[in-house]
This record gives structure tokens, C-alpha cells and sequence, in this order.
């Protein structure tokens, strides 16, 4: 009953939209507050995912579109920048490791060596998972891809549904892949968003390189054993897992053996990004275009209908809302609001940098890991003037702030472990809290060791 009356809600707020973009469009003004409540609208639907979030964007789309809000080339940058053309060849190079069944081989691999005490287990499964983040950009890719692996594997091993074992296992393997990947360019959406806007706000976007240095030690790296560590403790109670009895793998396939050369060059030039000066969007892309050509195997015969296209939708609508939101004039007040608050902090370069981060941090329960870059990027330079930062380091004490997750619902590919019973919802909501309050008392300060060392603060 209450799932019919928020239906009910939320068509007649989406009714009423429509209705004042209407009247807007017919009168040919432009009102700051149909922008307004377009994008609260929206951004509600993706925190509370009342409705799909591809479904969101696309009344974000034709609500600003029809009501003046912004010029269409504007509300639809998304499309045009690099944040959704790096989840669709993530999507692309999904389906292939799927099609090629490279997937199966790596799901076999970690079988072979997750066995011994738990946490050993644990360490090896998160190892795989984070891994895997280089392999394939999409978050929800590699969500999808190793839900069943991790299950397979823990019903292969003895550990039962239900069981504390493979609760551990599952949080190692997709928390693993999530968590770190917050300090890989192209392998997580808030990140791609974050890129996407940072290209067509004109604030320059950061190599693959650059950005793997400045954030995956602490926020990947240090982050990883900061999971494992947790998990550990938390599953300390659980025995040892047994190696579960496997055939020896078949020879690779020609498709798999295509497949792996091709993912070998895609990371190799990746890693290489600031010596070439091809971006991580092309480079997908790039690879993309090779599954996707007829004749190579890596995909079947209709490719594109084993490419998710809901996830590009979603995030090309929240690189549009944030280009809505500094064309309209929101995000010069929005900025001249978190101005007071971070204001005090000017003349301490670290201090203005741990509370842009908690700004982050704190707006991320409120409207995503996702939102957290679409409001906080096009005001970056008004965030810089106000503490004295440069504009660079300001955009990127984002990564610090909405990598720290307290809920799952803040990052769409957890929240979708967590419905499609990947994720036991109480313990990953217990490994989530934990981790966010430790990364706060414990990487944080790092963090700034880290930027300090590297002369950027």
C-alpha cells in the first residue's frame, strides 16, 4: 500500500512539473524556480529510486527542455561529454567478458585461490574485486559480473545462503570493486561525472595518471586494506573455507584470447594517458568499437542488446543537471551558501580542504555519490575564491568526500546489490557505517599527508 500511494506522490509531483513547464513555456519567461524544482525533483528520485533513474533523468530532460529552464544543448551535455560514452564502453566491454566467457575463466581463477582461513579469503576476493576495477569502467558492470561468481563460488566452497561465510564473501568481492575504484578515473560513475563536468564546465579534466596518483593510494589503496581489515574483524568467527573441486579449464578461446589482448592494450594506454594524450573516453571507446565490429566474436550477432543503456541515460541526465544547475544561476546561490560555510576556513589550506571534503561527504546522503559532483563542480570557482584554493584542488577534495559512503542507497551499484540479494542488507549496512566513520578518523588525515607530500596543499 505504501509503495502505490508514493507512486501516486511522485506522478502527481512529475504532473505538476509538466504542468508549470507548460505554462512557462507558453508565457516564454524563464523562472528560477521551475529550475529549482526540477532539480530537487530529481534529485529525490535518485536518492529514494521511487522510479527508475534512467526514468528521472528523462523528466529532468523534458521538464527543462519544455519549460525554458535551460537551451536543449545544455540540459543534454551529458550526451555529449565523455561521462557516458565511458560507461557505455564499460557496458560494451562487460557484455563481452560475458559473451567470450573470459568472465567464467576469472570467476574459475578465483575459485582456484579463495580458499584457506577467512581471512585470507576475504583479502584475495577484495584483491580480485579491486582488480577488476582496472578491467572494466562500469561500476555496475562489474557489480553484475561478480554477484553470481562470488555465488557460484561460495556454494562451490560450502558456505550456504544465509550464512555469515558468504556474506563475507560477498562484501569482500563487491565492495572491493566498488570502494577502491572511487580512485580510478573511468571506474565509477561519480567519477565519470566528475570528469564529464569538469570537460564542459571548462575546468580542465585530469589525466588517468594523474588522478590514480592523486587518490588511488589513500582512497584505493589505503581504502582496500581498510576493508579488509573491517571485514576481518567483523567475520572473525567464521572458519576456515575449504578449496572447492573444479575441472581443469578448458584451452582460451580465440574470442577470449582476442578479448585479453584487447583489455592488455585498453589498460596499457590508460595507464599511459599522459604520454599519448588520448583520453580514458576514447580509449574505451576505442575498445568498444573493436567488440563491437562484426566478425571479431566478442559480442553476438545484435551487439547492442546486450549493452545496458539505462546507466548512460542516468548519468548523462546528472551531468545535465549539473550543467543546469550553473546555467540557471542555482549554483551561484547554492555556492554563496556553502561560501559562509566554508569561508571561516580560508588562510588554512588543509582545513579549507577537509571541509570541502566533509561538505561533500555530508551532501552525498542527501542526493547520492552521484549528485555530490553534478552540485558541487559548477561551483567550484566560487569555491576557490572563497578559501583561497585553486580551482583544481577544490574539484578534486570532491573524490575525498563522496568516496565516503555511509549507506549503501548512495552509490546505485551497491544499492542494486543489495535488491538483487547480492548484499545481506544488515551486514552491508553495518560494513558500510564502519568503514565510513574509520576512513574519516583514519584516512582522511592521511589524506592530506598524502596531498601535502605531493606539494598540492
Amino acid at each position: 500500500m505504501t509503495a502505490v500511494w508514493t507512486s501516486r506522490v511522485i506522478a502527481t509531483a512529475v504532473i505538476a512539473l509538466g504542468l508549470a513547464a507548460a505554462v512557462q513555456h507558453a508565457g516564454g519567461g524563464h523562472s528560477i524556480w521551475l529550475a529549482f524544482f526540477a532539480v530537487l525533483a530529481t534529485v529525490l528520485m535518485w536518492a529514494t529510486r521511487v522510479v527508475p533513474e534512467y526514468l528521472a533523468a528523462f523528466v529532468f530532460f523534458v521538464v527543462c527542455v519544455v519549460g525554458l529552464v535551460a537551451p536543449a544543448p545544455v540540459v543534454l551535455s551529458g550526451f555529449t561529454g565523455p561521462a557516458a560514452w565511458l560507461v557505455f564502453s564499460g557496458s560494451v566491454i562487460g557484455a563481452s567478458l560475458g559473451h567470450t566467457g573470459l568472465a567464467d575463466r576469472l570467476g574459475a581463477k578465483l575459485a582456484a585461490v579463495a580458499n584457506g582461513s577467512f581471512p585470507a579469503v576475504i583479502t584475495r576476493v577484495a584483491v580480485f574485486g579491486t582488480a577488476l576495477a582496472f578491467l572494466m569502467p562500469s561500476g555496475m558492470g562489474r557489480i553484475f559480473l561478480l554477484a553470481p561468481l562470488l555465488a557460484a563460488f561460495a556454494q562451490r566452497a560450502g558456505l550456504a545462503k544465509g550464512s555469515r561465510g558468504r556474506a563475507g564473501v560477498m562484501l569482500a568481492g563487491l565492495y572491493g570493486t566498488f570502494f577502491p575504484a572511487m580512485g580510478i578515473l573511468p571506474a565509477n560513475v561519480p567519477n565519470n561525472v566528475l570528469a564529464g563536468l569538469l570537460e564542459t564546465t571548462g575546468l580542465g579534466v585530469p589525466t588517468f595518471s594523474e588522478y590514480l596518483l592523486l587518490h588511488f593510494p589513500v582512497v584505493g589503496l589505503a581504502k582496500l586494506v581498510l576493508l579488509i581489515g573491517v571485514l576481518v574483524v567483523m567475520f572473525r568467527d567464521v572458519g576456515p573455507v575449504p578449496a572447492p573441486q573444479a575441472d581443469p579449464p578448458p584451452p582460451l578461446t580465440t574470442g577470449e584470447k582476442r578479448l585479453t589482448a584487447l583489455l592488455v592494450a585498453t589498460i596499457g594506454l590508460w595507464l599511459t594517458d599522459s604520454l599519448h594524450g588520448i583520453s580514458a573516453t576514447w580509449v574505451g571507446m576505442a575498445s568498444a568499437l573493436v567488440c563491437l565490429w562484426p566478425g571479431t566474436g566478442l559480442l553476438p550477432p545484435n551487439p547492442l542488446k546486450s549493452v545496458a543503456f539505462e546507466p548512460i541515460i542516468y548519468v548523462a541526465g546528472v551531468v545535465g543537471l549539473g550543467a543546469v544547475v550553473g546555467h540557471t544561476g542555482l549554483g551561484a546561490t547554492l555556492g554563496e551558501l556553502l561560501t559562509v560555510v566554508v569561508a571561516p576556513l580560508a588562510g588554512s589550506a588543509i582545513a579549507s580542504y577537509v571541509g570541502l571534503a566533509a561538505v561533500a561527504a555530508g551532501l552525498g546522503p542527501l542526493v547520492t555519490a552521484v549528485g555530490v559532483p553534478a552540485i558541487l563542480t559548477p561551483i567550484a570557482p566560487v569555491l576557490a575564491a572563497a578559501t583561497g584554493l585553486p580551482v583544481a584542488t577544490v574539484t578534486m577534495s570532491q573524490v575525498l568526500g563522496f568516496s565516503t559512503i555511509f549507506l549503501p542507497y548512495q552509490a546505485p551499484p551497491l544499492a542494486v546489490a543489495v535488491q538483487i540479494g547480492a548484499l545481506p542488507v544488515r551486514e552491508a549496512v553495518r560494513a558500510c557505517l564502519i568503514l565510513a566513520v574509520l576512513t574519516i578518523l583514519l584516512l582522511w588525515p592521511l589524506d592530506v599527508l598524502w596531498w601535502m607530500l605531493l606539494g598540492r596543499l
